[in-house]
């Protein structure tokens, strides 16, 4: 029996290495893939607002598609992610009909939306799902230290929520 053989990875067959990604457009998806890590946003939803945030021009769905090497299915879900959260643009050119994408022009509108799609959602729900956490401590007859650690918890995510509203800039709807 012969020992199993160890594969180099091998470029995607059709793959031109234009289609490749630069060390530049590598180094920014990095960037981006750990601070959408931070905010709970998927990688591959990253990968491509990096890709567009890199590229001079505004790339096409193929496009996208060929650079990362992602699925269809990962490409059109992660496009519908970042138009939902107002971070891409739609963008028309004359004479071609496959849509482009592109950044918006404010990161920090995009990254403010995000905040306040994703963030603040997830802090509100966690209110009172930390109450009944407490409430469950409390009746199971949870040590006194276990109680504080869990009062504080559900009070930095009262002071977050009271907070996060007055550091962000106004919604333009109200």
């Amino acid at each position: 029996m012969k020992p199993p053989v160890k594969k180099t990875p091998v470029a995607r067959r059709g793959r031109r290495d234009s289609h490749r990604l630069t060390p530049h457009e590598l180094e920014l998806g990095a960037f981006f893939v750990q601070m959408a890590g931070i905010l709970g946003v998927p990688r591959s939803v990253a990968q491509i607002y990096a890709l567009l945030y890199a590229a001079d021009v505004a790339l096409d769905f193929d496009q996208i598609q060929a650079k990362l090497g992602m699925s269809k299915g990962s490409v059109s879900q992660g496009l519908k992610f970042l138009r939902d959260h107002e971070m891409i643009l739609s963008v028309k050119a004359k004479g071609v009909r496959r849509e482009r994408w592109e950044p918006t022009p404010s990161l920090a509108a995009s990254m403010v939306n995000l905040v306040r799609r994703q963030v603040l959602p997830a802090l509100e729900q966690s209110t009172p799902a930390l109450q009944r956490v407490l409430d469950g401590a409390q009746k199971a007859g949870a040590s006194p230290e276990v109680l504080e650690r869990l009062t504080r918890l559900k009070r930095w995510n009262a002071r977050a929520l009271e907070l996060f509203p007055l550091m962000l800039p106004p919604s333009p709807g109200g």
